[in-house]
């Protein structure tokens, strides 16, 4: 039998045993974190307000990113060929007429014809497509396009065969079409070149146009450029005798037609032409010049044949030397300019290819063929849209004077003046044109292939 002290020692070991098992459970949960303490919730709960805050650093972060975003896109400039300014369409005029000497319209307001030539048909058709020419439109303005095809050259009219002629015919055919669906002018170009006088080829000539005004007799738009640069020792005479029997083929299915007629020397000798000109209606004579090359002497025979009252259109110019090579010379482009805008000339320019030579519009290392970009231009390119530009600030600005004939006489006035600047005596420049006439010679191939 157990007493009573036995007992009591007993229980106060289980309870020593019990106390220090839970003891030991109760320090290893301290230990491992599990338990806290009450003096402890004050701080358990700094703790847990901090947790709670910190989800909000990241927010922190994405405001700072907001902040900067504009130093880094909002602000940045935009590419060069975004910034560039805009042009708007030059006019379309509907049938065109020559009256005193001027390029009119039906109702006889003066109109201007503004645009580009292609390079051959052959070499570069390209850039001669219906898309091109809607482009050439809608993003330079142009109201007017040349379509050069070439006669003796490489795969040229009158050398290549039946099947070419085809080929060349589709393609201004094309080209026709696209220029009349976008409100443009278009000329289809007899380019004579290398075969010098015009006569040579003159009864293809007469074969080609007859075929092309029967096609496009009811085209208002459409002008005939019946010989493109007539060189070497052609005559006015072997010209006009030309033009007395292609002119007629055309006039015989169309008498309203604008025609161009070349003029010697590469299209640059008016003053013979002023002369003897032709007894035709809607007749208007062919100016070339190359500005690099071509400078107050030349511009002075333009002003003079102008000022006599002979009707001119300049079918083809650059910026650059007259073989088509070079840079642009600024100084001089800008007077050529200053005589166009001054006496209201139509004018197209050579040429739209991205050909390796200064007087391509389009870089040679761009492969754009519609919508150009600024970039995609070459230096000519770019020279060339800027004037369409400044053609546009020009108009705008002058559009609110009432007496539109007394602006254009003093900007005549004007023109004259700055080639009377640049004019030396007529004894100094005696031996001038035969040394012109001389560096022409040595260009009598530019522009080939």
């Amino acid at each position: 039998m157990v007493s009573k002290k036995q007992k009591f020692r007993t229980v106060i070991l289980v309870l020593i045993l019990a106390a220090a098992i839970v003891g030991g459970v109760f320090a290893i949960s301290y230990y491992k974190g599990g338990v806290t303490l009450p003096w402890e919730l004050s701080t358990g709960a700094k703790e847990a307000e901090q947790v709670q805050e910190e989800p909000e650093k990241p927010h922190e972060l994405v405001v700072r990113v907001e902040e900067a975003k504009p130093e880094t896109t909002d602000e940045d400039p935009k590419p060069e060929q975004e910034a560039a300014p805009t042009v708007s369409k030059l006019d379309y005029y509907g049938p065109l007429a020559v009256y005193d000497s001027s390029l009119v319209d039906s109702k006889g307001n003066p109109a201007q014809l503004t645009g580009v030539s292609s390079h051959g048909l052959s070499w570069f058709p390209e850039f001669i497509t219906a898309d091109s020419i809607k482009s050439l439109r809608e993003n330079w303005g142009i109201n007017v396009i040349r379509l050069a095809m070439y006669t003796s050259d490489f795969n040229g009219y009158c050398v290549s065969g039946t099947d070419n002629q085809q080929v060349l015919k589709d393609k201004i055919d094309e080209a026709v079409k696209a220029a009349t669906d976008n409100q443009m002018y278009v000329i289809i170009d007899w380019h004579t070149l290398n075969d010098n006088n015009p006569n040579t080829y003159k009864s293809e000539a007469i074969q080609f146009f007859g075929e092309m005004v029967r096609k496009y007799q009811d085209n208002e738009n459409v002008i005939y450029e019946i010989c493109n640069e007539p060189n070497g020792d052609t005559t006015w005479a072997d010209i006009k005798a030309y033009a007395n029997e292609v002119i007629p083929v055309i006039r015989n299915v169309d008498r309203d037609a604008i025609i161009l007629v070349g003029t010697p020397s590469w299209s640059s000798d008016l003053a013979s032409v002023a002369a003897d000109p032709l007894a035709f209606e809607n007749i208007m004579y062919t100016y070339h010049f190359y500005a690099a090359s071509h400078k107050t002497v030349e511009r002075d025979k333009l002003v003079e044949a102008l000022d006599a009252g002979l009707p001119v259109f300049i079918s083809e110019y650059g910026y650059v030397a007259a073989d088509g090579n070079g840079s642009v010379d600024t100084e001089e482009a800008t007077k050529w300019n200053d005589v166009i805008r001054a006496y209201n000339l139509s004018s197209c320019i050579w040429n739209l290819s991205n050909k390796d030579e200064g007087s391509a519009l389009i870089s040679a290392g761009s492969d754009a063929k519609v919508d150009f970009t600024y970039d995609d231009l070459s230096e000519q390119g770019k020279f060339f849209y800027d004037k369409l530009v400044a053609d546009k600030e020009y108009k705008a600005s002058n559009a609110d004077k009432s007496d539109d004939s007394n602006t254009d006489k003093n900007d005549k006035e004007d023109s004259k003046d700055k080639s009377s600047k640049d004019r030396d005596s007529k004894d100094k420049n005696s031996n001038r044109d035969s040394k012109n006439k001389d560096s022409k010679e040595k260009d009598a191939s530019r522009r080939s292939n």
